[in-house]
């Protein structure tokens, strides 16, 4: 059977009063979750303490955290199960990265083969407008 796992970063925010303990404890939630299930961490980025770009519960703060992971699309479903029922955690988002990479990866593609295409045109003309100067000097003598 193929390997069905997919790129997924899971994001979430923990209320600012939540203690260094509670919020160990929501991180190793869902590492768990993503080991329990055959999945691989890749990184595990805890941004801290950071201001909100509006206020949440009341609060203007928040502690954030990102886990990068290779997971099964059925374990998306615990983990967010898993973050809305725990009353420290204010927001997340889980975002499934291929799709992102494979969108990027084609406009890289269109971007760079315009740029080509930019480039040949620009020494097309160059070439043209070269050997039209050597005609007019032609025209001269």
């Amino acid at each position: 059977m193929p390997n069905m796992n997919r790129n997924y970063e899971i994001g979430f925010v923990i209320n600012p009063e939540a203690t260094e303990e509670d919020v160990k404890k929501v991180i190793d939630s869902v590492v768990e979750i993503i080991k329990k299930a055959n999945g691989n961490i890749e990184n595990v980025d805890e941004w801290g303490r950071r201001r909100l770009a509006y206020p949440i519960k009341g609060h203007n703060e928040g502690i954030y955290t990102f886990i990068t992971a290779d997971m099964g699309g059925a374990v998306f479903f615990e983990i967010e199960r898993r973050l809305k029922l725990n009353e420290k955690v204010m927001r997340f988002i889980i975002n499934r990265l291929d799709d992102k990479m494979k969108k990027a990866n084609r406009l890289t593609k269109k971007w760079k083969r315009m740029e080509r295409l930019s480039k040949r045109n620009i020494e097309e003309e160059a070439i043209a407008v070269e050997i039209s100067d050597e005609e007019k000097e032609e025209d001269y003598e």
